[in-house]
């Protein structure tokens, strides 16, 4: 029986795709030459991996300190203007925890700004830990992050469920040796090898799902 549930944020728990839009054609306006083209899909791609990742290949000629400063001073009001969340999801996460399931984080988001997203949305209560980038973890799709958890709320394999949107939470579960769940809320590709265990397309789906473990 499943107990342990392990949330990816980004694309997950919160819709930040247009915050990472706007951020990332802000970025590229400023520090791109005039011709640049900015692609939508492109920044799409930078929704999982670490940030430090996404500035390696999108400003490979800057310095990544700098890139990384002027990111993190320029987003914070997106969070403000243009953060989502999905359909039921704070119905079904209060469900969840009520049942009994142990609602966890493993993120590359840095810890302020997760923590500030799960209080703008009131269930920041609800989990009972987060491991996120700002501490000194291997990011997905290394399974530190997932193993550390199961390892403090003993936790077995069969008794964990990885929930993300990207591959690299579906490859990071499969590292771990747990199953994954990856939501279809917003606009994403799949690598074939990298596929999760299942798909759902809401929140309503996922609860149902993770009922039948």
């Amino acid at each position: 029986m499943v107990k342990l549930l392990i949330f990816d944020m980004d694309g997950t728990l919160i819709d930040t795709d247009e915050v990472l839009y706007k951020t990332w054609r802000e970025l590229f306006e400023l520090y791109k030459s005039k011709d640049y083209k900015i692609e939508r899909e492109l920044i799409r791609t930078f929704s999982g991996p670490p940030i430090e990742d996404s500035i390696a290949r999108a400003f490979p000629e800057k310095d990544p300190h700098f890139i990384l400063s002027e990111y993190r001073k320029r987003t914070a009001k997106y969070y403000d203007t243009d953060l989502k969340f999905f359909d039921n999801e704070k119905e079904v996460l209060n469900k969840l925890k009520k049942d009994g399931y142990i609602l966890t984080i493993a993120t590359s988001k840095n810890r302020p700004m997760t923590v500030k997203s799960l209080k703008v949305f009131g269930v920041y209560d609800l989990f009972s830990d987060m491991i996120t980038s700002s501490e000194d973890v291997a990011h997905k799709p290394n399974p530190d992050s997932l193993l550390l958890l199961m390892d403090k709320f003993n936790a077995k394999k069969e008794e964990t469920l990885m929930i993300g949107d990207t591959s690299f939470d579906a490859l990071a579960a499969r590292n771990a040796g747990v199953k994954s769940i990856l939501l279809k809320l917003c606009p994403r590709t799949y690598e074939k090898d990298k596929m999760p265990d299942y798909f759902v397309s809401s929140y309503s789906e996922l609860y149902n799902l993770i009922k039948i473990f």
